[in-house]
């Protein structure tokens, strides 16, 4: 299939690239950085995991933005969007590898780093749960994924690098900086300022709304299902039917299905 030989073709240009360098770098930093900061004292693998989930929470999708957001875009400024489809490849061809290609990259990143955090967190740190580390990695890699679809799907459906960069970077704080805080800003005008019956009794479409976020998904998947960090507040607070591991992972589905979808109709429909 041909958007196999577009993945093959921006890996082996990544091999040579100082920005996927970079990434392994700053993932390395992540985990071997804070695992040194715990190496005073007594070290223990349980608050350990328990930070990388929290850094990872808000670090991963900012590193999918930033190596996603180019993927098409970048291809389609410089000409060689043209260039690619001259040859048997689609726009479908081209969008698929373009994301497997930067979702492999940083996938590798963090893995790279699981298996060197598991070499130094068996042999330094009391209680080494090799589980839950490579729980983080597999729903951290999951995570990218999601975000460099995103980033993919704005990079296909708008025309300007000015302008996927202004929406991709607006989607990261608006999705894992300030979606919770937004919604308990409605909540609270829609209830005149009542912050008792809020705490005592909140709305349904409330709750729902925090739990659509996927920094809120994740987080509840790290913490109820593979046991690292502490299950967000929305959900440990609450017990309505849809706050379960299905609809965590249907809901970081949709945030990466959706834009790339409704990015690559864009992208199809377009003029390169």
């Amino acid at each position: 299939m041909s958007w196999r030989a577009i993945a093959r073709n921006d890996l082996r240009i990544a091999r040579r690239a100082r920005g996927a360098w970079g990434l392994v770098v700053v993932f390395l930093l992540a985990y071997l950085g804070i695992a040194g900061a715990f190496l005073y004292g007594t070290p223990e693998f349980t608050p350990y995991v328990d930070v990388l989930g929290f850094v990872f929470a808000a670090l991963v999708p900012l590193l999918a933005i930033v190596f996603g957001y180019e993927s098409v875009v970048g291809e389609r400024t410089s000409g060689s969007a043209a260039l690619t489809l001259s040859f048997p490849h689609s726009r479908l061809d081209l969008a698929v590898g373009k994301f497997v290609a930067r979702t492999a990259v940083i996938a590798g990143a963090i893995g790279l780093g699981t298996l060197l955090s598991g070499i130094v967190t068996a042999v330094a740190f009391d209680g080494f749960d090799p589980l839950a580390l490579l729980g983080l990695g597999v729903v951290s890699a999951a995570y990218a994924a999601v975000f460099v679809a995103l980033a993919t799907g704005l990079s296909m459906g708008l025309a300007t690098t000015r302008r996927v960069i202004t929406a991709a970077f607006g989607a990261y704080i608006g999705l894992v900086v300030f979606w919770t805080q937004f919604i308990d800003i409605v909540a609270l005008i829609l209830f005149r300022l009542n912050t008792a019956t809020i705490a005592a009794n909140p709305p349904t479409w409330a709750v729902f709304a925090k739990f659509f976020s996927p920094n809120v998904a994740v987080s509840y998947l790290l913490g109820e299902v593979i046991g690292v960090g502490p299950v967000p507040a929305v959900a440990a607070q609450n017990e309505t039917w849809f706050i379960s591991p299905v609809v965590a992972v249907a809901v970081l589905a949709a945030w990466g299905l959706v834009p790339f979808a409704v990015g690559y109709q864009r992208f199809r429909r377009g003029d390169l």
